[in-house]
């Protein structure tokens, strides 16, 4: 298992020295699918330059370009993609999350079934791009207070099947896993199709292993989640992608351990 932290190309040094084994970061920071080639390559990362690898991106498409409904502008999604999916490339990373929760919210008057065409036409389009470019899609299920599409794992699991195709995969995230009450099935339910996974404590969603925020709350019980993960044979990565209670340097180490220890754990259940 490969551990990495959700953060800024500013901090990988500091990620680093925290343990982390690679860093995954936020499209529109990095990528900037918005920007043209020319201005976009004054300010490119050079990954030999840089102290971790960045081998993952989140945020794919921002939330002023509509994946659903009638202001949907297609040419324009794909255009945006096709720059963004070469630039993943270029700087190594190798997962985008397609989580956009307010992209792909379904509008008033937008059927569930026209949303669910859109949302696979989309991702089939986006998995021809990353295909082309060396790079996996992974749907990523969000709560229904982020969006009112693909809650569910069964939901992004059903599109993934229904695209087919081995540019686009599936993630769990331990955050949305608890609010939506999924099951330890739905991630069983994963196996052949799983390629990369968000953690952090659903209370407060602050680092793994940091106690809870909310009064009479439960720390997440990770060894548990990774237990179906390490079933059906997942080892890739596992990103924080969380706030953090203390400086970096302080709870990174300590967020660090935790999390080995858990997927040791649930190794060995």
């Amino acid at each position: 298992m490969r551990l990495g932290y959700c953060g800024s190309i500013e901090q990988a040094a500091e990620v680093k020295a925290a343990g982390f084994d690679f860093l995954e970061v936020n499209v529109q920071g990095v990528l900037r699918g918005n920007e043209a080639d020319d201005v976009w390559e004054r300010t490119a990362p050079d990954p030999a330059k840089l102290p971790l690898p960045v081998e993952a991106a989140n945020c794919l498409v921002p939330g002023a370009m509509p994946i659903v409904g009638p202001s949907r502008d297609f040419k324009a999604l794909q255009a945006y993609i096709a720059r963004v999916t070469k630039r993943a490339d270029r700087v190594g990373i190798r997962r985008l999350v397609f989580g956009s929760g307010a992209a792909r919210k379904r509008p008033d008057g937008v059927s569930p079934e026209a949303a669910t065409k859109e949302l696979a036409e989309f991702t089939r389009m986006t998995g021809d791009a990353c295909a082309a470019n060396n790079v996996v899609l992974v749907i990523e299920h969000l709560h229904k207070g982020e969006t009112n599409t693909l809650n569910a794992l069964g939901d992004c699991l059903s599109l993934c099947r229904q695209v087919g195709k081995p540019s686009v995969q599936m993630l769990v995230d331990s955050f949305h896993f608890a609010l939506e009450q999924e099951k330890e099935q739905a991630s069983l339910d994963l196996k052949g199709t799983l390629r990369h996974v968000h953690v952090a404590e659903p209370s407060g969603r602050i680092e793994p292993g940091a106690p809870p925020k909310e009064a009479g709350a439960k720390p997440f019980d990770f060894v548990a989640f990774f237990r179906p993960l390490r079933r059906i044979g997942y080892d890739e990565r596992v990103a924080v992608e969380s706030a953090w209670t203390r400086p970096l340097n302080e709870a990174g180490p300590e967020c660090v351990r935790f999390l080995r220890d858990a997927w040791d754990r649930a190794g060995r259940a």
